[in-house]
């Protein structure tokens, strides 16, 4: 595989880099509004910032790649189709991830399921 352009390797931090950061803020509040404690010896916050951001900060870039240059390849100067397949395909990982780390069934919480009562009720979770 070629190497990436700078504007790619920028986008890449950039868009995977702010989803992540939306993922994690979504499931800061999920717990929060939710009263899931992760048992243990380490705290929520903690879990996050040491394992939720490095996990979703390297998958959503490295799925970022993958889907802009599979998308690209070929298309010479064209970059709107596969930035927008990157775009669909990080906001579908990242809704995968939340409903495996953002509501754990596993965990106490008050929440019915741990979804908190502010998720739309027409996307699943």
């Amino acid at each position: 595989m070629a190497k990436s352009s700078k504007g790619e390797t920028f986008l890449s931090v950039v868009i995977g880099g702010s989803a992540a950061f939306g993922l994690i803020v979504m499931t800061r509040r999920a717990w929060d509004a939710c009263h899931v404690v992760l048992t243990g010896k380490v705290s929520n916050g903690t879990t996050l910032f040491f394992v939720g951001i490095p996990v979703s900060f390297v998958v959503n870039i490295v799925l970022f790649n993958l889907v802009f240059r599979f998308m690209r390849r070929g298309k010479g100067g064209k970059w709107t189709m596969p930035l927008l397949a990157a775009a669909i395909a990080i906001a579908i990982a990242d809704l995968a991830l939340f409903s495996w780390a953002g509501t754990p069934e596993t965990l106490p919480g008050t929440c019915p399921g741990n979804i908190p009562p502010w998720w739309p009720k027409g996307v699943p979770s």
